[in-house]
């Protein structure tokens, strides 16, 4: 029997039974549904949080702390020996790692900031003038030049200032690039009166928008933080003894953060990077959509019991039909072909259906989610701010599905094609 002839008797017996494959490929396209809807829903979830990962920091950087800092705190610290100071001698050591293309103590300080009639809360980050352009700071105003007293600020800075007296935010926000800033710090001294002192620094450059920190941050050379902070504690900090509380690591590639960051640990220091937090994520997105979609393969497994259910039945209606065949001359494997392909195309119609359901649903869970949340930025004043998607379908995840739930149909269809191929023809002819 040729294969057209098996594909036009496929054909012809699905379209006799109409209302029985329907009835069955519904189940399929349940399952199909199901795993589409909800693996989706994972992918989509997966793809907004790392799409966000730059609220992190550059995945060529990596924050290092010594890993005294975190004894008794509960974080497990694994190194070759004991823990290691972050001072000015560790740091050069770092820098000559392979790799490596920067590094940088991180030196921190908070305060008001006033600009004409505008004030603010300043996020004061402190670090090495020296390796401004081996960092990769990108600017869109000024230069990345640090000298004492000058700043360059990020791209949102301006935004967060306000007017103490009314208490709104100028629109639109004040121009820094070329501004002189004050600084004014606060602490209390040894007679409990409270201090303050004012710092005057000069604006010299605007980052330009990177999504992290660095849009809400002032960056100051080390020496002037050191300077603020000397002056909060009333004593000099000994760097040489007690270290920096962190530095910063520039690799020249993300593909050689894990390594390094091993290094880091073997030498008793802690390193956290957006690429371990990426891993991270991966990771536990993987597990999720796994979960997921079992719960919807299980949908689909229960519906290949249904294939079969429904092809055993055929085989009772269809016995004689089955004795004749053979008896003109179809060989067991064409037998058994037609039942296969009877059960396969059975899952490849309820997948496919599925697979369109499914991104029906993903449609319209995603616009009954971004209507909710817009509301919701509206009501809080976010308006016009950016709606994440809630359920993504990749082209792999459509195409597996369909594969998948043919799969389960063929698998489904075995049983009841062996059972049609053992049937003796004389007594299938003489079948009521």
């Amino acid at each position: 029997m040729s294969w057209r002839d098996l594909l036009y008797l496929v054909r012809r017996n699905l379209l006799r039974m109409k209302i029985r494959v329907a009835m069955t490929s519904i189940g399929v396209l349940i399952g199909t549904a199901a795993i589409i809807l909800l693996v989706s829903l994972g992918a989509g979830l997966q793809r907004f949080a790392l799409n966000d990962l730059g609220s992190i920091g550059e995945l060529t950087e990596m924050t290092v702390f010594s890993a005294s800092q975190f004894q008794g705190l509960g974080v497990d610290v694994q190194s070759s020996g004991e823990s290691t100071v972050l001072n000015d001698e560790t740091l050069r050591d770092l820098a000559d790692l392979p790799g490596v293309v920067a590094v940088t103590p991180l030196l921190r300080a908070s305060g008001e900031l006033r600009v004409n009639r505008l004030t603010g809360f300043a996020n004061i980050v402190g670090i090495e003038p020296r390796v401004i352009d081996d960092l990769g700071f990108e600017f869109q105003e000024g230069i990345g030049r640090l000298g004492q007293w000058q700043t360059f600020v990020g791209s949102r800075v301006n935004e967060r200032l306000f007017n103490p007296q009314t208490g709104g935010r100028p629109d639109p926000p004040p121009e820094l690039q070329g501004q002189t800033l004050q600084l004014i710090l606060q602490k209390v001294d040894n007679d409990g009166r409270l201090v303050e002192r004012t710092v005057r620094l000069r604006v010299v450059g605007v980052l330009a928008e990177s999504g992290g920190e660095k849009d809400t941050s002032y960056y100051l050379s080390t020496n002037d933080v050191l300077d603020l902070q000397t002056w909060q504690r009333g004593q000099r900090p000994n760097l040489r003894t007690e270290g920096y509380d962190q530095a910063l690591v520039k690799v020249a590639s993300p593909q050689q953060v894990s390594a390094i960051e091993q290094s880091l640990v073997q030498r008793g220091l802690l390193a956290f990077s957006a690429q371990s937090t990426l891993r991270s994520l991966n990771q536990l997105f993987l597990i999720i959509q796994i979960v997921l979609g079992g719960i919807g393969g299980i949908a689909l497994l229960v519906a290949g019991v249904g294939i079969a259910n429904a092809m055993v039945m055929s085989i009772y209606e269809r016995t004689r039909e089955i004795g004749l065949m053979k008896a003109v001359g179809a060989r067991n494997r064409d037998v058994m072909f037609v039942f296969l392909g009877e059960a396969g195309l059975i899952g490849t119609l309820g997948g496919f259906s599925g697979v369109l359901l499914g991104l029906g649903g993903g449609v319209v869970i995603n616009f009954v989610a971004g209507a909710y949340l817009t509301a919701l930025a509206a009501q809080e004043g976010s308006a016009g701010a950016e709606i994440p998607t809630l359920v993504y379908t990749p082209l792999w995840l459509m195409v597996f599905a369909v594969i998948f739930s043919t799969l389960i149909g063929v698998i489904s269809g075995i049983y009841p094609a062996l059972r049609a191929t053992r049937l003796d023809p004389i007594e299938a002819l003489r079948y009521e």
